[in-house]
């Protein structure tokens, strides 16, 4: 059993372009930064699947965002230590709970002479410099490829099925059949240069308006340098993956 190529390429490139416009027209206040084919493999596996379509938006991103950092806070309750279970008073403490006066007559040595020089050094350090450089490592984190913005499966709209169950194993048997009698590789190249293409049809379509920087790309994580220069320009290249562009 073969694979008309052409059909199917037009039937993804269909029912991507349809699904994406309905998502993005029902929330006009939203700016759409990418749309992803995903959950295909460039792995040799017992069956080749069909892509699913995802998409997330800068609004989205920021409420998920928000939601978590809104959960690392923890509140912190009133501690006194005298209700401590378990708190005792030290005999040989002052009233106040310190035993300073045992030290108080201590003669100053050379290690508290080193221990101020270190402190002086360390009183030489830019915090200002630190924590830019803090900033720009969490920067960098939160917003490289394999954080959650390009990561389609922690999207708002991800997992959209492109067929119904009957279509998708009818178009999956026919590629695993291909790829069974003309090989893995070149039939699974096939199949990523028509997805490129799919990907390529989008952009042009949706990339317009308040979407106008709209990035659509095929996800692979094995293969992420190689795919994301062919589907994205060289502008957008720069901007999201600057190592990425030529």
């Amino acid at each position: 059993m073969g694979v008309d190529w052409t059909a199917l390429e037009e039937a993804i490139r269909v029912s991507a372009l349809r699904q994406a416009e309905e998502i993005i027209d029902r929330h006009p206040n939203e700016v759409f930064y990418a749309i992803a084919l995903d959950g295909v493999t460039a792995d040799e596996t017992d069956h080749i699947d069909l892509p699913v379509l995802a998409l997330n938006t800068i609004q989205a991103l920021e409420r998920i965002a928000k939601e978590e950092e809104d959960e690392e806070i923890i509140p912190i309750e009133d501690f006194d230590e005298d209700e401590e279970e378990g708190y005792e008073e030290r005999p040989d403490a002052d009233d106040d709970g310190s035993d300073r006066d045992q030290h108080q007559d201590s003669p100053r040595g050379e290690d508290d002479d080193e221990e101020s020089d270190q402190d002086d050094d360390e009183d030489d350090i830019d915090l200002d410099e630190v924590l830019r450089d803090l900033e720009a490592m969490n920067r960098a984190q939160e917003e490289g490829f394999y954080s959650s913005k390009w990561n389609p499966p922690d999207w708002h709209w991800c997992s959209i099925e492109l067929f119904d169950e009957s279509a998708s194993d009818l178009w999956s048997q026919a590629l695993t059949g291909v790829a069974k009698h003309h090989g893995w590789e070149t039939t699974n190249r096939l199949y990523y240069e028509m997805l490129i293409r799919v990907t390529d049809s989008l952009r042009h379509i949706l990339a317009t308006g308040r979407n106008a920087d709209l990035v659509v790309y095929l996800s692979d994580d094995e293969h992420a340098d190689e795919i994301l220069r062919r589907c994205l320009t060289e502008d957008q290249l720069a901007k999201h993956f600057p190592e990425l562009a030529h």
